[in-house]
């Protein structure tokens, strides 16, 4: 499987070199990507998964099988968030899911043109033209369980 997927990496490559507008448009896609990020181990997948939102309220003897980290816009349902990191993480294998923060970001980039001037009456360097755009997001942060009983 290794092989196949280098493969196809490879000739996604050398077709993109060709056609570089193509190459701009995959990267400009893939940076805009939301990624579930996840540290740990994985199990045969599982069919139901318990959600939880306090540790307190887990009764099963258990073991934490990992983390998972997703950020994401805030213009996306919260349903719709929770919906895909329990099915991904149902295919790592996790029996529950304990969602530790659910919290709201502010990322910002530089956009525009800028130009350094020195102004005349005060002697000051500046740069002009610079724009700071904020772009709403959720973080969702979350620890996996297997039950004791399926390992």
């Amino acid at each position: 499987m290794f092989i196949k997927m280098k493969a196809i990496t490879l000739a996604i490559v050398k077709t993109c070199m060709m056609k570089p507008t193509l190459f701009l448009v995959l990267i400009i896609a893939s940076s805009c990507s939301n990624k579930i990020i996840y540290y740990g181990r994985s199990y045969q997948p599982t069919q139901n998964m318990d959600i939880f939102f306090r540790e307190s309220d887990i009764t099963e003897p258990n073991e934490v099988m990992g983390k998972v980290t997703y950020e994401v816009t805030a213009k996306r349902s919260s349903d719709k968030v929770q919906e895909k990191i329990v099915s991904r993480m149902k295919m790592k294998g996790a029996d529950a899911i304990l969602f530790d923060e659910v919290a709201l970001t502010n990322t910002g980039s530089s956009t525009g043109a800028a130009a350094a001037g020195t102004g005349r009456r005060r002697g000051f360097l500046g740069i002009f033209g610079s724009k700071t755009k904020y772009t709403k997001g959720q973080m969702i942060k979350a620890t996996l369980i297997k039950y004791r009983k399926n390992l």
